[in-house]
């Protein structure tokens, strides 16, 4: 990703790959992201339990200085919760929360550009997985505000029987040269992802830097 890492002293970097190291986890980042959007969102459904109900006192920590509030009731599938952790979560790291059939996943990793970029390319890595689909319709491009004020751009996907949002921020965190780019996905039928808007949208605005 040319965002992520360019210059003289990133072709010093390069490996057998031509994958320069700093590139790795952002295009592993949009590209999980894109195979969410393309593969995760159409498919149907295959119910998993999940044995992990969160608590309201239960806060998510999404990367090292990012956390989110998740709402009570929900599962945590995947990831970190503050003060549970072994060890420190990275600058990389994925979460993912699910209730019923709804999943809401999000994915962290340093990115350089802007949320418009980072959406942008999620998009682009998106439409060439899912070219000979045509089974999700994408609304305009939207603004979309934390309660601490980190301002990012989110997009709706509807299907036949699916439909989600997908949202991309970035943060700017003190002592860092990179930015961190946080994506999120909250996908499932229709039904079910209208009766769960609201909690959906509160932890979206949840996302905060403590850092």
């Amino acid at each position: 990703m040319a965002d992520c890492a360019t210059g003289i002293e990133g072709s010093a970097r390069r490996r057998l790959t031509g994958m320069d190291r700093n590139t790795i986890a952002p295009s592993l980042l949009v590209l999980g992201l894109a195979v969410l959007m393309s593969i995760v969102l159409p498919s149907i459904e295959r119910d998993a339990p999940y044995r992990h109900p969160l608590r309201h006192d239960q806060v998510a920590e999404l990367a090292a200085g990012i956390t989110l509030v998740p709402t009570a009731g929900w599962d945590l599938a995947t990831g970190a919760l503050a003060g549970h952790t072994r060890s420190p979560v990275g600058t990389t790291a994925t979460t993912e929360i699910v209730d019923g059939g709804v999943k809401f996943v999000v994915q962290a990793a340093p990115f350089a550009a802007t949320p418009s970029a980072l959406l942008r390319r999620i998009k682009q890595i998106s439409a060439r997985l899912d070219r000979t689909r045509g089974s999700s319709v994408a609304t305009r491009t939207y603004t979309v505000r934390t309660t601490q004020g980190a301002v990012g751009v989110g997009q709706d996907l509807v299907g036949v029987s699916r439909q989600g949002s997908v949202v991309a921020f970035v943060f700017r965190l003190r002592g860092r040269a990179t930015g961190e780019g946080v994506e999120v996905v909250a996908s499932g039928p229709k039904g079910s992802i209208s009766r769960r808007r609201d909690d959906i949208v509160a932890m979206i605005r949840s996302i905060r830097a403590t850092s």
